[in-house]
């Protein structure tokens, strides 16, 4: 008697090694489109900073037109400030909390004060981009201003 088919053996171990490799492909595409994610919110974190830098760069360092001190973000204390919420500016897009600061160097390269706008030869503008959902820091850009306009 010849018996056609296959034996039950046979079937799971078939199913197993079937489970096992599509499996192991869509553990590939969720890890994937996890990647195609963070990538895609970094992007758009680092065109929120660029949106931010391109309109710091307008501003003109006094007396060259106008002293527009208000213009520029916060002045921070020192360098490594950590940016807080007093640092917080209106974000073009809800999903991010953007933070600016500032530091101003005289031209010996000591800070300058509040009362010394017009010694002020460089500006380093810190910009953080962040995730509101948890804080999150996605994308941090200094930028350096100087009163010849070279960054």
């Amino acid at each position: 008697m010849v018996k056609k088919g296959f034996s039950i053996l046979e079937l799971v171990v078939a199913m197993f090694l079937l489970t096992i490799v599509v499996g192991t492909g869509l553990l590939i595409i969720a890890g994937n489109l996890n990647v195609m994610q963070k990538a895609n919110e970094m992007l758009l974190a680092s065109t929120v900073a660029q949106y931010y830098l391109e309109s710091v760069k307008t501003i003109d360092l006094p007396p060259v037109y106008a002293d527009r001190q208000s213009d520029y973000p916060k002045k921070m204390n020192e360098e490594d400030t950590l940016l807080d919420t007093q640092y917080l500016v209106p974000s073009p897009d809800p999903s991010f909390k953007v933070y600016m600061g500032c530091v101003w160097y005289k031209y010996d390269g000591s800070d300058a004060t509040d009362t010394e706008t017009d010694l002020v030869a460089l500006r380093k503008v810190k910009i953080e981009v962040r995730r509101t959902k948890d804080n999150y820091l996605l994308f941090s850009m200094p930028v350096f201003i100087t009163r010849n306009g070279i960054y």
